[in-house]
């Protein structure tokens, strides 16, 4: 049987920006009420159709606490085809730590990596633009999405975005590519039931 294409797409930003969110938002079209930190680093993987061919993206969600980030193997970015860098259109302290996102990318990933900057949470603000994320997206020469991982306005086109980026630039990664990192420790919290938070919207 012929493997089918991976693209290794990674998920960065604060904690409770709604990395989570988003990736249940495209890999299931399901957006949890009750969510629980990510602990460390996990996955989900979809089956797309880019350029007439059938590939799996598999999709990294990553804790946003520094703590766990720090400890996050410079593999992970190396082997990323692509970065979904998200911020909280609401929040505006994780629009400024992109700038310290941008670095770790500069720093740890493959200099040719797709990025798209991401700002969530569209559903709780007014405006259907927000001019400073477009500006600071346009400075990295990188394309700037809002989107609602709770409506899941606009979360596809993130992801068919990305993946058409990542094959323009490498037209190879159709022909079948590397395999996961051998070791992979992925953490999931127990549910624990509470009330609703606003983190994921």
């Amino acid at each position: 049987m012929e493997e089918i294409p991976t693209l290794k797409i990674l998920t960065l930003g604060d904690a409770s920006v709604g990395k989570t969110c988003i990736l249940l938002r495209f890999s299931e079209d399901e957006f949890p009420t009750v969510t629980m930190p990510t602990i460390g680093i996990e996955y989900k993987t979809k089956l797309v159709q880019i350029q007439g061919e059938q590939v799996k993206l598999q999709v990294w969600d990553t804790a946003g606490q520094e703590r766990y980030h720090r400890t996050l193997a410079s593999t992970f970015y190396r082997r990323a085809n692509g970065i979904v860098l998200v911020f909280d259109l609401t929040d505006r302290n994780s629009l400024d730590h992109v700038e310290n996102w941008m670095k770790q990318i500069r720093q740890k990933a493959d200099p040719k990596v797709a990025i798209i900057l991401v700002g969530n949470k569209m559903d709780l603000i007014d405006q259907t633009t927000f001019p400073d994320g477009k500006a600071l997206a346009d400075s990295y020469g990188i394309p700037f999405f809002m989107v609602s991982a709770k409506t899941g306005k606009n979360i596809a086109e993130v992801y068919n975005t990305l993946s058409d980026m990542i094959v323009r630039q490498d037209p190879t990664v159709l022909q079948g590519n590397n395999a996961p990192p051998a070791t992979v420790h992925v953490r999931t919290p127990p549910v624990v039931q509470k009330k609703d938070t606003m983190c994921c919207k």
